[in-house]
């Protein structure tokens, strides 16, 4: 008998090729060695299925996944079973049962990504796997300023990378803001910003591009009007380049 939990996982991406499981040999994936896992602990063949795909070198704080295995066990015990089968860098902090009919993707009310990024010349030596790092001056009064512009519903056709097929590129942005974060005592993050997004969904690299593009709005390299232009099914030139996967987070996933 198949028997279903929902957890919530994260994970340090900067190893892996992203969630899904690639082509046989291709690498590591974290949804491949979540599966080992799950083998591992149920002595049976397992299924899992994410909230959403994320990139190689993309973090997540709130992944939740979908397992299916031929275990009946209590939720806290599958919890500290996989954790104990699982690399460091990947960590289950929730395990419930789940219906039988719960999808991960279709039942998503709404999603939140950070992308945390400095703006320096000199970016420090451990801020490279969890921060990306722009090294221009930046406007971040223009930036929140095209943040605004995101709230609402649009088409993201000019800010999403061909790869996954989809029926629309039309999203809807609830809350859209620039965080500014100081170093706090010595850590090993310096002073950053956070890129604050949360949607109905995004595209492929979606928020990178988005990132891209707002970074050149706080530096003055495209105007406001321009960002504004981009935001419709018409096609436009590329108005910034994808922004490194190391700085993005998917933070948490609402049902």
């Amino acid at each position: 008998m198949i028997h279903y939990y929902r957890l919530i996982i994260q994970y340090k991406g900067t190893r892996y090729l992203g969630w899904q499981i690639q082509a046989e040999n291709a690498g590591l994936t974290v949804q491949g060695e979540l599966n080992k896992a799950l083998t591992a602990v149920s002595k049976s063949k397992a299924h899992s299925l994410g909230s959403g795909r994320s990139d190689a070198g993309v973090h997540a704080l709130g992944q939740v996944v979908k397992v299916a295995i031929e275990l009946e066990i209590d939720p806290e015990k599958l919890l500290k079973a996989l954790n104990g089968n699982l690399p460091e860098d990947i960590r289950v902090i929730d395990s419930k049962i789940s219906d039988h009919d719960f999808m991960p993707t279709v039942h998503a009310i709404s999603k939140e990504y950070h992308y945390r990024f400095t703006s320096t010349r000199q970016p420090t030596a451990l801020q490279n796997d969890f921060i990306g790092n722009y090294p221009f001056d930046l406007d971040l009064e223009k930036m929140r300023d095209a943040c605004k512009v995101l709230v609402g519903t649009h088409d993201f056709t000019n800010h999403f990378c061909q790869g996954t097929e989809v029926s629309t590129h039309v999203r809807t942005i609830f809350e859209c803001e620039i965080l500014e974060i100081p170093q706090d005592g010595w850590t090993m993050l310096p002073g950053h910003c956070i890129f604050r997004i949360v949607g109905d969904g995004f595209l492929k690299q979606m928020v990178r591009l988005l990132m891209g593009a707002v970074w050149n709005v706080g530096r003055g390299k495209i105007s406001l009007d321009d960002f504004k232009a981009s935001l419709s099914s018409t096609p436009t030139e590329r108005i910034g380049a994808t922004a490194p996967p190391q700085g993005l987070y998917m933070v948490r996933v609402n049902y």
